[in-house]
């Protein structure tokens, strides 16, 4: 019996302070790299979001003009009678003020303007936006 506890007391299969100590670093590394990586893809979602918005808003300026609504000058998404809610700002539910400024030019396209801080952009058609894509945000 003496022998069997001898050869337990000589396995030493636990971890010591400096392994645990290790494992803890490289998970909060880890864990570090993935914070930053999921905060990059929130906010990336919200630039794509604002700029589907701003699509959807050059696409109910062109539906209203197509169903008789003239449109000579500037008019803002929330004008339109094509809407039937207020548009949601992706960066900010609670901010009422979340609209697009839509001009029409003199081929009969629709330009669009934001000047939301965190995605802002002058004069862009249809085409630019679905084109470009959130790299056409400027801070």
């Amino acid at each position: 019996m003496k022998k069997l506890f001898d050869l337990l007391k000589n396995d030493e299969r636990g971890l010591t302070l400096v392994e645990l100590l290790a494992v803890i670093v490289i998970l909060a590394i880890i864990g570090g790299i993935a914070f930053v990586s999921v905060g990059n893809i929130i906010e990336n979602s919200r630039q794509d979001a604002h700029i589907a918005n701003a699509i959807q808003a050059i696409s109910a300026a062109e539906l209203a003009h197509a169903s008789g609504e003239e449109i000579s000058e500037e008019i803002t998404a929330s004008t339109l009678n094509t809407f039937n809610d207020n548009l949601v700002n992706p960066f900010d539910n609670a901010d009422e003020n979340y609209d697009f400024t839509i001009v029409p030019d003199t081929d009969g396209e629709f330009t669009v303007t934001s000047d939301e801080t965190e995605c802002s952009f002058n004069n862009k058609t249809k085409a630019d936006l679905s084109s470009q894509g959130r790299d056409i945000c400027t801070n």
